[in-house]
């Protein structure tokens, strides 16, 4: 049987760190690279039967990454994130990450052929924790969500 040649995204084809440790109690990622900041414009003058030009903007927005992880016993889902360890609510979370520096996310995908293929986020900065949960008879496990923005990226 020929290699497949489309990426496979779960089963353990793709992990997640965080300032280099990689989160193991992850369950999803969502990725929403950069967009422009405004949309392409034609140029048309009034005499011009089509475009004579598009016009795209030099800038980009900032990415999104929202993590869903799995709830510990033992710890906020925030305090899996090395150096949050010790964050008590998202306030807190937000006054220790300024001491943490430039923080940089990396997206791994392993090829089946062997190797990796990485993408590093740069100028991550947690900016929102929804520590928000229901309880029924039937709840087993406890995601919560973590969204997260950056500035720049770049594949290694």
């Amino acid at each position: 049987m020929a290699e497949s040649q489309t990426r496979v995204g779960g089963g353990g084809w793709t992990t997640f760190s965080w300032r280099g440790t990689r989160l193991a109690w992850m369950q999803v990622l969502q990725d929403n690279s950069p967009t422009p900041v405004a949309s392409a414009q034609p140029v048309q003058p009034l005499d011009a039967e089509t475009p004579i030009e598009i016009v795209t903007p030099r800038a980009v927005g900032p990415g999104t990454l929202r993590l869903t992880n799995f709830e510990l016993w033992n710890k906020q889902v925030w305090q899996q994130l090395p150096g949050l360890e010790k964050a008590n609510g998202i306030l807190d979370v937000f006054k220790t990450q300024v001491n943490l520096g430039n923080i940089s996310c990396r997206k791994i995908i392993k090829r089946p052929s062997g190797g990796y293929k990485t993408k590093v986020m740069y100028g991550c900065t947690i900016v929102d924790v929804d520590d928000s949960e229901t309880i029924n008879l039937g709840t087993m496990l406890l995601p919560k969500g973590i969204t997260v923005m950056y500035t720049d990226f770049n594949y290694v």
